[in-house]
């Protein structure tokens, strides 16, 4: 019987995204967060993702947050997707945020890990909760793991 899989230790959390979430406004189009600073390939397999606003606010119902990790295969170049251009592909993952009133949502639980690009990357964001993000203290963070057997 082949040995079963299960995950490995998580890493701590790490910050893909703060500064550039601050004051992001809602939208269905190319208004997105700056990229992030590139994130050296991990050795990782996969990821953690988890959305925490800075203070409350009013996020309507069916809101997320799209992001990107923007692959690079020589460490330099990176595919496109800017603060106006949004990537010519789905998102990498979808953070669902509940609707609410002034609320301070820390949206992770029950997401699915996902998959990380092999090399180098670099994150950006688009906010489509209803409502602008909270001026400052906003991250979207995440943590590594692999599996073992």
């Amino acid at each position: 019987m082949p040995a079963p899989f299960q995950w490995g230790a998580l890493s701590g959390a790490t910050t893909l995204l703060s500064s550039e979430l601050n004051s992001l406004a809602n939208s269905s189009a190319n208004t997105l967060s700056a990229a992030g600073t590139a994130v050296a390939a991990t050795g990782h397999l996969y990821g953690f993702v988890e959305f925490v606003a800075g203070a409350n606010y009013t996020p309507t119902a069916n809101g997320f947050i799209e992001l990107w990790l923007l692959q690079s295969i020589d460490g330099t170049t990176f595919e496109d997707g800017s603060a106006t251009v949004a990537p010519a592909r789905v998102a990498d993952v979808i953070i669902p945020v509940r609707a609410g009133s002034s609320i301070t949502p820390r949206a992770n639980a029950g997401l699915p890990p996902i998959v990380l690009p092999a090399g180098n990357f670099k994150p950006v964001a688009r906010n489509q909760t209803g409502a602008t993000l909270p001026a400052s203290g906003n991250l979207i963070r995440i943590a590594f793991a692999d599996v073992q057997s």
